[in-house]
């Protein structure tokens, strides 16, 4: 009868530790599957360049995994800075690599005269405006446009002075009228792209209203937050360069240290701005997808198409 108890303790014990070690090689399952997911999205300038020489802050959104496990074709959603410059091998790798067949443009009518695209044989060339350029007050406009007339560096510190610079600033832009119709046509662009050939998007620098375009695409694919940011945040990198000598052209101007960041901010993006602008719809909306739906007119449906053409 002893032996018999003892028998039911050893495998009532043995059943136990079986349990136990399930439950913790389940445990470290869901942390080595957390932790992979954590590592696929790796935001870095040499996975997401084109490799243009001369044009700037030019890269794409591929290869980026999805919240539920699809990941963004590459070589498909391209966004870059201002494309004037542009040498012949750019346009090459343009065409040939990516496949392009239409350019966003988002700049103003005075912007795109200053500095017109190149006409590149077989691409459609759509201009959507996202800022009221009709303002002459609006600020906002003149942050995101980068007048700065004969002199950046002067014209930087006037507006960091004069308060263009505000962390309201894409909340603003993603409020107005003017960017509801502009980014809503821009989704119906990616929509209608039924050859499934590459879209580029740009703006002047390729960083606010290329990288506001770029956050609601993201986040209509599905992509976390966290990916979003740091993509949107990639910008500085791409810009290091330029960042660095227009604050130290600033420090000969002025020793004042929040005029002299202020311009450095805005020579690139400030990632704070931008999570503001998702806090703020996440608040009102629920979600940066509820906003496309009920602002921008993009079904849920139009959502799905969406994903099904860019994801994989």
């Amino acid at each position: 009868m002893k032996l018999k108890k003892i028998g039911i303790l050893i495998m009532t014990l043995a059943l136990s530790l079986g349990s136990a070690t399930i439950y913790a090689s389940n445990e470290e399952s869901n942390l080595m599957e957390e932790s992979v997911k954590d590592d696929n999205n790796q935001v870095t300038m040499e996975g997401q360049t084109l490799g243009l020489a001369e044009v700037e802050n030019a890269r794409q959104l591929g290869g980026y995994y999805t919240e539920d496990g699809r990941r963004i074709k590459s070589n498909m959603l391209l966004r870059s800075a201002k494309l004037v410059k542009a040498t012949d091998e750019d346009i090459k790798k343009l065409t040939q690599d990516y496949n392009l067949g239409t350019i966003v443009d988002f700049r103003t009518t005075d912007e795109i005269a200053d500095a017109p695209d190149p006409e590149i044989k077989g691409v459609k060339n759509e201009q959507i405006r996202v800022l009221d350029e009709d303002n002459a007050d609006d600020s906002n406009s003149a942050a995101m446009t980068q007048i700065y007339g004969k002199d950046p560096v002067s014209g930087l510190i006037e507006m960091v002075k004069n308060g263009t610079l505000s962390d309201d600033m894409y909340v603003t832009t993603i409020k107005s009228e003017t960017a509801q119709k502009g980014f809503s046509e821009f989704f119906k662009v990616l929509l209608n792209n039924e050859e499934e050939k590459a879209v580029l998007w740009h703006c002047t620098g390729g960083k606010d209203r290329a990288g506001i375009a770029a956050v609601l695409v993201l986040s209509a694919l599905g992509v976390d937050e966290k990916t979003i940011l740091d993509d949107f945040a990639l910008t500085n990198e791409f810009y290091k360069g330029k960042i660095e000598y227009m604050g130290n052209e600033a420090a000969k101007q002025t020793d004042d240290q929040t005029i002299i960041e202020g311009v450095k901010t805005l020579s690139g993006v400030s990632r704070s701005f931008m999570e503001k602008m998702i806090n703020t719809l996440n608040e009102e909306y629920g979600s940066v997808q509820n906003y496309i739906v009920e602002e921008l007119g993009i079904t849920q449906d139009e959502i799905i198409k969406l994903q099904n053409m860019y994801l994989e």
